[in-house]
């Protein structure tokens, strides 16, 4: 069916969200198109023109990316909070005709949006009906992200307020019996949080993951090989790739307004570059399309989301251990989704001893750290076993 199908709101809804529809206006698109064209492409170095990007992204990447780039229901509801005061925040969503069925809300995280999950929910779509859909589908925008606002600018968001209105947003759909979290990147961190605080949150999905230091495992020798080596690579990337995380704690600002100054530098200016994390960050074994790169680029964009997307890596320097300190329920049901390409990744047996609610995990051979884009119909078959193992139908 069409998603568009799904848009009947339940009728027990405190909240008052509204159709929302984007529109770029064309002044908008003319801006972008003449800065587009005025963007120059540095010289060829030997560093560019290496295919394996070793050294970041290819010349020949960019200009192919500089070419093309020429050539479901939406909602918006406002969230008030005591701290951040009231955010209107966006959100896509397929309801559920199913008294029974079980809300669950997905949350993205950097360089992400809303977007990673449409593949998903046209799965979802076409494979139920409004009537025999399981769940509720709840997709939002996180707050200060794409669509959705931010407190004031006399305000500094911080994830502990975000996490509180993510809650909010699900009461205020009448979801306050009960609902399932998911989150990958910064949506996994306001999972976490979400799990461990609100009562509502009976149940939590990941699909990233890492040891904090005070985590007792038992020996690396104990793992396989192929375990061995996944956990090499993101100890590689601790070193390597923590760079963008840096910039974005400590220096947002400068950061924020060197890649709002052109498409071009959004994306591909330096290791904070959204194009570039595209490209790592997956499987390349099934890389993202040119075409979805562009349009999850200039989403950032045209929603001017970039500057304001950094705060949650400003908790990385609020406390010595950064986000590794950051809570989470032990005894609420928890799922994990391993994919080999995720820039962190835990293996099921320390999974095991760190978290004895692990109710569900799963190993895949391919995948990366936009699992929702990458391979939506595993990410899936995913949430719909984990949430099968819960029976939450008759606590919910």
């Amino acid at each position: 069916m069409a998603a568009a199908d799904y848009a009947t709101l339940p009728g027990s809804m405190p909240g008052k969200p509204e159709r929302f529809s984007l529109n770029i206006p064309d002044q908008d698109l003319a801006e972008f198109r003449d800065l587009l064209q005025l963007s120059k492409i540095g010289p060829a170095t030997w560093w560019n023109r290496q295919n394996d990007r070793q050294f970041g992204i290819t010349r020949e990447w960019l200009i192919e990316a500089k070419e093309t780039w020429l050539n479901f229901p939406n909602f918006k509801i406002d969230i008030n909070d005591p701290e951040a005061g009231t955010l209107n925040i966006h959100f896509v969503a397929l309801f559920s005709a199913k008294k029974d069925a079980i809300p669950i809300i997905f949350m993205h995280g950097w360089p992400g949006s809303f977007l990673e999950f449409l593949p998903m929910m046209k799965i979802l779509a076409e494979k139920y009906t409004p009537a025999t859909l399981p769940f509720h589908v709840i997709v939002p925008s996180i707050p200060d992200y794409g669509l959705s606002s931010g407190p004031s600018q006399d305000i500094e968001l911080n994830l502990e307020q975000a996490a509180r209105v993510m809650n909010q947003l699900m009461l205020d759909l009448g979801f306050s019996s009960g609902y399932v979290a998911q989150g990958g990147d910064v949506g996994s961190w306001l999972t976490r949080l979400m799990s461990l605080r609100f009562t509502p949150c009976k149940a939590f999905h990941l699909n990233l993951l890492r040891q904090s230091p005070k985590d007792q495992v038992s020996s690396v020798e104990d793992l396989t090989p192929e375990e061995q080596q996944l956990l090499e690579r993101a100890k590689a990337w601790g070193k390597t790739g923590m760079a963008y995380a840096i910039e974005h704690g400590t220096r947002p600002a400068t950061i924020g307004l060197v890649l709002s100054s052109s498409p071009l530098a959004t994306l591909a200016c330096d290791q904070s570059s959204i194009g570039e994390k595209l490209l790592d960050w997956t499987d390349d074994r099934g890389p993202l399309s040119l075409d979805t790169i562009l349009f999850m680029v200039s989403f950032y964009w045209f929603t001017s989301t970039f500057p304001r997307s950094m705060y949650p890596y400003r908790a990385m320097f609020s406390s010595p251990e950064g986000v590794s300190d950051f809570s989470i329920s032990k005894e609420k049901p928890f799922g994990y989704s391993a994919f080999p390409r995720e820039i962190f990744w835990l293996p099921e047996a320390w999974a095991g001893q760190i978290y004895p609610n692990l109710k569900f995990y799963k190993s895949h051979s391919k995948g990366g750290h936009f699992a929702a884009l990458e391979q939506p119909g595993a990410f899936l078959e995913d949430i719909e076993e984990f949430v099968a193992k819960l029976n939450l139908s008759d606590k919910i």
